[in-house]
């Protein structure tokens, strides 16, 4: 269990008697300014608990705790304070940047269990994050592979659009990347409503009949009423509706929901312009000349993905039957020379691999081709 606690006080006496009543019990680190606390906590990082005076020169404690929050949202504060404070306390409060406020002075056997409620609090607001985190991805995992095969260009799409857009979220430090791996997937999800006859032509964004331009406009509305009957998903919903929004109207902020958005956006046109055969030197000038549309941040993370994952992999043309987890499809599994099975760029797993042994099974000759294109991770043993 994380015991890293942050005091905040200007005065020296009662740092002093932090340290004496708290050091035993938790790993104890000092400030003794509102400034100077917001300095070390952005530097050191890692705290559990901020345990802050209300006033003291240069920032209060309710300034420092707001901003503390802004950057760490998960992070519990308890608040130190007169009664001359109370009024500006209480406010801290109900704008909930604080956890607990204490009266000064407070007697150490009531300050230690009450950070010892703020430790486990902490504990709890991690634990829940992180089965959410696993539940949702797990969730979403089994969803975007049975929808590979009902939809597989839709979803391939999604599966690709998925993984760069986790890598760019990874790499840029998203707080809360599991929304960007939630959101990438439940892009694709309205298009299995769209009729057979037309999925192709939405998919390669052909010209298309004003009926049919009428129904996808009214797909996203559609996409957020699934969103919005899953519990927990809110942020989810947020991001999607903000794809189309261009960054310079939407500052970012700490929640990482514009920055998310961002992301997806760029990835999903990435994904259309490598479809339409463009080469990624084109792609990037393409999208560095759109910074109006694209942010420029994820276009440099972009950048550097794409340098990076060139070392990556190897592409090589192996029969079906030597298919590994982990590899990747080059180009698009046809069943029989005709129908789509899966499409270039998705990812070669368990689900994919049961699917293609049952294809063959139910066929005497081999139905795929001898060779197909895969990227093989250069980390697989040769």
């Amino acid at each position: 269990m994380n015991t890293k606690i942050l005091c905040v006080d200007d005065e020296e006496s009662i740092l002093k008697g932090f340290q004496l009543n708290l050091r035993n019990k938790f790993e104890l680190h000092l400030a003794s300014d509102g400034q100077e606390g917001l300095e070390l906590f952005q530097e050191e990082g890692g705290f559990a608990v901020v345990l802050s005076d209300m006033r003291m020169p240069r920032m209060n404690g309710a300034e420092m705790l707001a901003a503390i929050k802004k950057i760490d949202p998960e992070v519990v504060t308890v608040l130190l304070t007169g009664f001359t404070d109370f009024e500006s306390a209480m406010a801290a409060v109900n704008e909930g940047n604080v956890f607990r406020m204490l009266s000064k002075p407070c007697p150490p056997e009531t300050l230690i269990n009450v950070l010892t409620d703020a430790v486990n609090q902490y504990d709890l607001i991690c634990s829940k994050r992180i089965l959410l985190d696993q539940t949702l991805r797990g969730a979403v995992d089994a969803l975007a592979q049975s929808l590979s095969t009902i939809q597989p260009l839709f979803f391939g799409r999604a599966q690709r659009v998925r993984r760069l857009a986790n890598s760019l979220a990874e790499s840029l430090g998203v707080p809360q990347a599991w929304r960007v791996d939630v959101a990438a997937v439940f892009s694709q999800l309205a298009y299995l409503s769209l009729p057979a006859h037309v999925s192709e032509a939405v998919y390669h964004r052909e010209k298309l009949p004003p009926e049919i331009k009428i129904m996808l406009r009214e797909l996203p509305t559609e996409t957020l009423k699934i969103v919005d009957l899953i519990p927990g998903l809110e942020d989810v919903g947020e991001i999607l509706q903000r794809l189309d929004v261009q960054p310079k109207f939407e500052p970012d902020d700490s929640s990482g929901i514009r920055a998310s958005a961002s992301i997806i956006r760029l990835a999903l046109d990435y994904d259309y312009y490598k479809e339409q055969g463009h080469e990624d030197t084109l792609i990037l000038k393409t999208f560095e000349s759109r910074q109006e549309i694209y942010a420029p941040f994820v276009i440099e993370a972009l950048a550097a993905q794409l340098s990076n994952n060139a070392s990556k992999f190897e592409m090589e043309e192996l029969s079906y039957k030597k298919f590994m987890e982990g590899m990747i499809l080059a180009e698009d599994l046809l069943l029989q020379e005709s129908m789509l099975i899966a499409s270039s760029g998705a990812d070669i797993d368990r689900h994919l691999l049961k699917v293609i042994k049952n294809y063959a099974s139910c066929y005497s000759d081999d139905p795929f081709p001898k060779k197909i294109k895969v990227l093989i991770p250069v980390s697989y043993p040769k």
